[in-house]
């Protein structure tokens, strides 16, 4: 009776250890198709010239990326659970507390991505909506600094965003029509939502 009830045991651990692999397996795949598809709206807006759909890809990549993100803190989640809960290998109860502590840590990260997501796509889609209505904001400002990422040499697969540190806060710029230097002031067409530059004109003493 013994054997029968161990053999019985092990059928029923070999089919959920399956069954979680084939989990994992899912969770993965997803995690790459959405980071696929977000780095891909990411890098045609590197090459992009018009305005608009640069906001569109941006949003649309980062949405993407936000969500592999999201997907691999529940797949974790997930697997907490499962070992705190069901404990399916036995775990030493010290090591279940372990577990806990680091999922409770995780569903803080979690909850944090998910308002600081919702924030940034509030931002985005009213940076659209007051880009097709004009709604600008029209300002003075000096540049503080300025960060144009990693150029590279001439052809090179590089970005053509530039952050812009100024005396208004921080700013996006997508497209650099001239050269902007550090220390000098300028008049910024943004739209106030996102902080995103439209337009930049030289202030001409």
């Amino acid at each position: 009776m013994r054997k029968k009830s161990l053999k019985l045991d092990n059928e029923q651990n070999e089919k959920q250890n399956k069954k979680r692999l084939r989990i994992i397996i899912l969770f993965l795949m997803v995690i790459m198709v959405l980071v696929i598809i977000g780095g891909s709206f990411m890098t045609f807006n590197r090459f992009g010239t018009d305005l608009y759909k640069a906001f569109v890809y941006h949003f649309i990549g980062t949405s993407f990326l936000f969500a592999a993100g999201l997907t691999f803190f529940i797949f974790i989640l997930y697997h907490v659970f499962l070992i705190t809960v069901y404990n399916p290998q036995r775990i030493k109860k010290s090591s279940v507390i372990k577990f806990a502590c680091g999922g409770l840590f995780t569903l803080i990260i979690t909850i944090s991505l998910l308002i600081f997501g919702g924030t940034e796509a509030k931002k985005s889609i009213q940076s659209m909506k007051d880009y097709e209505n004009g709604e600008w904001q029209v300002e003075d400002v000096l540049v503080l600094d300025i960060y144009r990422g990693s150029r590279g040499h001439k052809g090179s697969f590089r970005s053509n965003i530039v952050l812009i540190d100024t005396d208004k806060g921080e700013m996006t710029l997508y497209f650099e029509d001239f050269l902007i230097y550090k220390g000098e002031k300028y008049r910024f067409t943004y739209l106030d939502a996102a902080n995103t530059i439209i337009k930049v004109e030289k202030i001409i003493d």
